[in-house]
């Protein structure tokens, strides 16, 4: 954002044929001189203002609002980072699918705890459980991580039924309490309250300001999907096999740890390049060549910033854990998340008559806040045939790859348009919102 908007500023600040470059500062300053001057007489805010105020909104909503998994205790300090900025990236592109990740953590947390609710079990338990925290040790040697449904035949001191640990031994692992939560929504809290009461006052919002509202609107569903959900926890609890019988118990398969970091990642997935061209890659499933092509630059840098590099993890859960809806409430949860992704592209819908520098920023506008609002719900119709149908052919992949195109073109394109619109506001964009003439006089 800031990239765009420095060579924005200096594009209309340099005189043509001259070479200049000027600072952050110096570009900011030229820019705000060309601006419309703000009248009013009790005072304004600046261009930076409005930038310095959404950036951190979105970025702490991008950031806050994510709750990963526990890492591998073997993991470096830089991939566990890598992972969660690759995480606040697609939270900031495509919201939608970490809403989706968030409402099937919530559903697998609260099956988890009607099933073992004779335990003491709650549902912060059951997302301790799946997001990796029961980890099974060997003495002081971390063996492996414990999915929820391997717990049956381990304890914390090998000797009990069940591994038993109180909610507030979890909590305390967490980084995040209820303060620190509630802090984050009335931060956002108060960002939104600003923009609503400058429209009912007749005051201009921004396109920027409005974006960052969708953002922080769609961000507080996600918080409030995971309230119950330990924050940035690095280590899980120790259990052990419990020592009733000398019997070896079968807990399934273990799949084998991945040893690649990534940066050896980023690497191999540049050098399959030629080789998604002639045989198609397998890292974006198992359908028809042209799905697997045209999904592979979106699947992989997933699987990169996930960390889950060959879908082989033994000390951790995938990023995106649980892979399947719970049984019977998948169909209502795609409803849900379609709609919460179309009430978020409705949010842009309020810039419909705003004035734009440009008439094709404008329609460009419309035809990006149209397709945010109607892709989910062409995705999820989609979806419902292709189970019906049970096919996969060629053109429905075409269907599959024709929707990604126009969601990823709405979203670089809400993206990129609020940016440019900052080089034309009006002057009363610069207007503060004076609140002591909204209490009445007693």
């Amino acid at each position: 954002m800031f990239i765009v908007f420095t060579i924005l500023a200096a594009t209309r600040a340099s005189p043509v044929g001259q070479s200049l470059t000027p600072s952050l500062s110096e570009s900011l300053h030229q820019f705000q001189a060309r601006a419309p001057l703000c009248d009013d007489p009790q005072g304004c805010r600046s261009l930076w203002d409005i930038i310095w105020s959404c950036t951190v909104t979105i970025l702490l909503c991008s950031w806050a609002s994510v709750h990963p998994n526990i890492p591998s205790p073997d993991e470096r300090r830089t991939r566990v980072v890598v992972r969660r900025i690759g995480l606040m990236l697609l939270t900031l592109f495509v919201p939608e699918a970490m809403v989706a990740w968030a409402l099937k953590q919530r559903l697998a947390a609260a099956e988890l705890e009607k099933i073992h609710k004779g335990e003491g079990w709650t549902i912060t338990h059951g997302f301790f459980a799946i997001m990796g925290g029961f980890m099974e040790y060997e003495g002081n040697r971390p063996i492996r991580v414990l999915l929820p449904e391997q717990l049956v035949s381990y304890s914390l001191t090998g000797n009990g039924d069940f591994p038993r640990i109180a909610k507030e031994e979890i909590e305390d692992k967490s980084k995040g309490d209820v303060i620190s939560k509630s802090l984050v929504i009335l931060q956002t809290g108060w960002f939104v309250t600003q923009c609503i009461v400058r429209g009912a006052r007749g005051l201009p919002v921004t396109e920027l300001e409005l974006v960052t509202v969708a953002f922080a609107t769609l961000n507080l569903v996600m918080y409030l999907l995971w309230w119950d959900k330990p924050l940035n926890v690095e280590r899980g609890v120790r259990v052990y096999k419990k020592r009733i019988t000398e019997e070896p118990v079968d807990d399934g398969d273990v799949s084998t740890t991945s040893s690649f970091g990534f940066w050896a990642s980023l690497l191999g997935a540049l050098s399959e390049i030629r080789a998604v061209v002639i045989r198609g890659p397998t890292a974006a499933g198992d359908g028809p060549w042209l799905s697997r092509v045209a999904f592979w630059p979106v699947v992989k840098p997933l699987q990169i910033f996930g960390g889950d590099f060959d879908g082989k993890l033994e000390k951790r859960v995938s990023t995106f854990y649980p892979p399947m809806w719970i049984n019977g409430r998948e169909p209502l949860a795609r409803v849900m998340v379609a709609a919460i992704a179309s009430a978020f592209g409705g949010i842009h819908c309020i810039a419909w008559s705003f004035t734009f520098p440009s008439t094709t920023e404008q329609r460009l506008w419309h035809y990006a806040s149209v397709v945010i609002i109607t892709v989910p719900v062409a995705v999820l119709l989609f979806m419902f045939v292709i189970g019906i149908t049970d096919a996969l052919d060629e053109t429905t992949v075409l269907i599959q790859v024709l929707l990604s195109f126009l969601y990823l073109f709405g979203r670089l394109a809400l993206l990129i348009l609020p940016v440019l619109s900052l080089r034309s506001l009006p002057p009363a964009a610069y207007h503060v919102v004076h609140w002591a003439s909204l209490i009445p006089h007693l």
